[in-house]
This record gives C-alpha cells, sequence and structure tokens, in this order.
C-alpha cells in the first residue's frame, strides 16, 4: 500500500437547529433520533480526513456539517447516487466496512452512526477500522444498547400484563425486522471494542425509556415515507411541502426532548474510541 497521507490538521464545520433540518429529509421517528445523535457528535473533535462507514444516503452528514468530509463508504449503490446528489462528500466509495481500499492511517476520524449494530460479522469491519485510524485519531460510533428493544409500547404491555415470555419472542422479533445483530450493554460493547485494540475515551447514554417510547409510537407513521424511499430514494415525494412544515413540527417535539450526559439505562450509546490498551468498561 502506498504511505498515508500527512495528517490535516483541519476542524470541519457544524450546522444548527438540527432537528428542524432532519424534519426537512426524513420522517419524525428518525429525525428525532438522529437529532440527539448529531448533537452529541458535534461536540466531539473531528480533525480531518474523516471516513464514514455506512453513509447511506448522506443525509445525515448533510445535516451535521457545513463543510464537505473527506470519504463515505456504503455497500448500497442506490444510496450513494443520492449521497452524490447531496455534495457532502469529496469521494463515495461503494464497498463494504471490512475491506476499504485506502492506505493504513489514512483518517484522523472516522465515525459510523447507526451502523455497526446491522453488521453481522463485526469484527472484520472493526479491524479495518482500526488499520484506517491515524495514531491518536478518534473513532465514533452509536449503537443500541441491550435495553433498546425493551423500550418499545408492544413489549412494555406484554411484560406488564406478565407475559414475559411473548415478551421476549416479541424482542426477537424486533431485532430480526430492523436487522439488529448486535445489542449490548456499554460493557459487553467494550469488550468487543477492546479486542481489536481499541479504548473507549468515552462513552454516553441517550435515549432514555420515554424517548424511546415516543420514537416507537412514531414509527408506523412513517410507513409511507419507507415506502417512498423504496420507490424514489428519498423519503418525501414532495420535499418542497415538507420543508415548509418542518420548523413547526419542530417546535411542537423539541420541548420533550433533552440529551443528558448523565443518563443511565439510555436506550442508545455513544463511543468515542482511540488505538490504545484496554480500559476498565463502562459500569
Amino acid at each position: 500500500m502506498q504511505p498515508a497521507p500527512a495528517p490535516r490538521d483541519v476542524t470541519p464545520r457544524f450546522h444548527d437547529e438540527f432537528l428542524e433540518r432532519y424534519l426537512k429529509e426524513a420522517p419524525m421517528a428518525l429525525a428525532l433520533e438522529r437529532w440527539f445523535e448529531c448533537t452529541i457528535l458535534s461536540q466531539q473533535k473531528w480533525v480531518a480526513p474523516i471516513l464514514d462507514i455506512g453513509c447511506g444516503d448522506g443525509v445525515f452528514s448533510a445535516v451535521l456539517f457545513k463543510d464537505q468530509i473527506d470519504v463515505g463508504i456504503d455497500p448500497d449503490p442506490k444510496e450513494l447516487a443520492r449521497a452524490a446528489e447531496l455534495g457532502k462528500y469529496k469521494e463515495l466509495i461503494n464497498c463494504f466496512g471490512q475491506s476499504i481500499d485506502k492506505p493504513d492511517g489514512s483518517f484522523n476520524t472516522i465515525f459510523s452512526n447507526s451502523v455497526l449494530e446491522h453488521i453481522e460479522d463485526l469484527r472484520p469491519v472493526l479491524v479495518e477500522a482500526k488499520r484506517l485510524l491515524a495514531p491518536g485519531g478518534r473513532f465514533y460510533v452509536t449503537v443500541p444498547s441491550d435495553l433498546f428493544d425493551h423500550y418499545s409500547w408492544i413489549y412494555q404491555s406484554l411484560s406488564a400484563a406478565g407475559l414475559d415470555d411473548l415478551a421476549d419472542r416479541f424482542r426477537l422479533f424486533f431485532n430480526k425486522f430492523w436487522k439488529h445483530y448486535h445489542y449490548y450493554t456499554p460493557a459487553g460493547w467494550t469488550r468487543l471494542f477492546e479486542q481489536v485494540g481499541f479504548s473507549v475515551v468515552d462513552h454516553q447514554e441517550y435515549c432514555p425509556k420515554q424517548n424511546c417510547l415516543l420514537h416507537d409510537a412514531l414509527a408506523p407513521f412513517g410507513g409511507p415515507s419507507m415506502i417512498a424511499k423504496k420507490l424514489t430514494g428519498r423519503w418525501f415525494p414532495f420535499p418542497r411541502v415538507r420543508e415548509m412544515y418542518a420548523p413547526l413540527l419542530a417546535s411542537l417535539v423539541k420541548p420533550m426532548l433533552e440529551v443528558d450526559p448523565e443518563l443511565t439505562a439510555g436506550g442508545i450509546l455513544f463511543f468515542a474510541l482511540e488505538h490504545g490498551s484496554a480500559t476498565r468498561a463502562p459500569d
């Protein structure tokens, strides 16, 4: 392989009003979750070159960053075509995460937002991320906790009725439907990251039970948008109309939501990783 390029001490700029921006592009349930993630990630240290593992249609980066970032990769060419339209990446690569054609240490920052849980054979992807991360760089990930599948109305109702076996069967269906292969405790995720040579330098839980239940209640209303996405590559067939009332939606739901850095028992987890020796797993 060619030697890695010299690091560039460039920090990207971030947008604001993440919720309103995301509501213009995606259904309510998805926008609420991504708002938390944009808020958390915008508070981290970012240094170019930057790699987005699992960039999808590029909407997340378009909402988060004001500036272009370096590289996005995704195995779905249709999603990459949409990402190219948004123009947020200098380079887009159609590939899987375990085999990215870049030299060792090419990136000072790597991130993977709500992607790792969907990769059945995850270890090779983590090994590849570690290979591509420059010494002293950061790898930011967001992933579900072992509580995410508990924080749904159906599971909560079955559990409250004492139907524990049926509730557990629903959890299996829930994760199969959403293609969640990995959903661990903070300590479980930490052990997985440490096994490939990362150390956890920061960890945060978000999406408390009440917010996950709100997300779950709103998810069915996104059905028509999911159909539109499959057919057209966009969530909304009439994006101009959505843009008109997205600010109103944001003003209605934002007062109900809060990012609490001291939260425990969150349905979703944020990790900041570096090269390094093993660290104590979060409690």
